[in-house]
C-alpha cells in the first residue's frame, strides 16, 4: 500500500495550531502516536524527547501530526520502529538545518517532512517507484544539501591551503636563488 505525498503535505499545511503551541507537551503527543500505532508505549524512550531544543520539539510535533494518520500507520510494516527513527534520528538532524516555522510556510519543506516520514515508516509514495521516490527526496533533502555544502566548503579550504603552501614554496625557492647569486 502506498500513500500520497500530496495528502501528507496537505495534512501538514492544515496542522492544528495546538501543534505549534509552546505549551504542547511533545512527550504526551509522541506517546499518544505510539500508543495509537501499537497499543504500547515505552516511557523511558519518550523521556529522551524532553531534552530536545525548541526547534527539535516543534519539528517533532509536526512529524507526530503527519504520522498520526491511520492509512499511513496501516501501510507501514513496522510503524513503531519508523516513528521512533523519525523522532530520534531524522528530526534532530533536520532541526540542525531547517526551522520548524518554515515547514508551515514552505511547500518544499512540507514535502521534505512528508517524504522523510514515508521513508522512515517504510511506505512508498503513491505513484512512485523506489528510485523515483529516492530522487525526489534528494531534491528536497535539506540535511543532504547542507552536507554537500559543508563538503564543498571544506574542499575549497583545502585547495586554498594548498595554493598558499605552493606560493610560499615558490617564494622560498625564489629567495634561495636570489641569495645564492
Amino acid at each position: 500500500m502506498s500513500i500520497s505525498v500530496t495528502a501528507l503535505t496537505r495534512r501538514l499545511a492544515d496542522t492544528p495550531k495546538e501543534f505549534a503551541d509552546d505549551a504542547t507537551a511533545l512527550v504526551a503527543v509522541a506517546g499518544d502516536v505510539l500508543l495509537h500505532a501499537s497499543g504500547t508505549v515505552d516511557p523511558a524512550w519518550l523521556a529522551d524527547l524532553d531534552a530536545y531544543t525548541d526547534n527539535e520539539r516543534a519539528l517533532a510535533l509536526l512529524a507526530c501530526w503527519v504520522v498520526f494518520d491511520d492509512r499511513l500507520l496501516a501501510a507501514s510494516p513496522d510503524p513503531v520502529r519508523g516513528i521512533r527513527h523519525l523522532l530520534a534520528e531524522t528530526v534532530p538532524a533536520l532541526a540542525q538545518v531547517v526551522r520548524a516555522s518554515s515547514v508551515a510556510a514552505d511547500p518544499d519543506r512540507r514535502e521534505e517532512l512528508a517524504r522523510l516520514a514515508l521513508r522512515d515508516l517504510g511506505v512508498p509514495p503513491d505513484g512512485e517507484n523506489p528510485p523515483e521516490a529516492a530522487d525526489r527526496l534528494a531534491t528536497v533533502d535539506s540535511v543532504r544539501r547542507a552536507e554537500v555544502l559543508r563538503a564543498a566548503q571544506a574542499a575549497e579550504e583545502r585547495a586554498a591551503a594548498v595554493r598558499k603552501a605552493m606560493e610560499e614554496k615558490r617564494a622560498r625557492e625564489a629567495a634561495a636563488r636570489y641569495t645564492q647569486v
